[in-house]
C-alpha cells in the first residue's frame, strides 16, 4: 500500500497553516472547522484538495501534507494512520 497525498507546496501549506492558527486562537471558528468544516472555510481561497486535508483536522494526515501541526495537536484528532483512506475524509463525532 502506498501513500496517495499529494505534497503541498509551500503557498498551499502557508495556506492550511493560517486556517489552523486562526482555528487555534479563535475559539468560534475552531468549532465551526471541527462541527461543519464546509461552512468554516466557504470564504477561503483554499484549494478543494486543502479543503478536503483541513476537513478531517487529523493530525497524521496533516503531516503527510508536510504541514508542521505540533503547535495545533490540542485540537487535531489523531487517526493514527500514515495513509489517506476514505475514513480521513469524514470528520469523526
Amino acid at each position: 500500500m502506498t501513500s496517495s497525498v499529494p505534497q503541498l507546496d509551500e503557498d498551499a501549506k502557508q495556506r492550511v497553516e493560517a486556517v489552523l492558527s486562526r482555528a487555534a486562537e479563535d475559539i468560534e471558528f475552531r468549532e465551526l472547522l471541527l462541527a461543519d468544516p464546509e461552512a468554516a472555510l466557504k470564504d477561503s481561497d483554499l484549494t478543494d484538495d486543502e479543503r478536503t486535508a483541513l476537513s478531517t483536522m487529523r493530525r497524521v494526515a496533516l503531516e503527510e501534507w508536510g504541514v508542521d501541526v505540533r503547535r495545533f495537536r490540542a485540537f487535531l484528532m489523531d487517526n493514527g494512520n500514515k495513509f489517506w483512506t476514505g475514513e480521513d475524509v469524514e470528520p469523526a463525532v
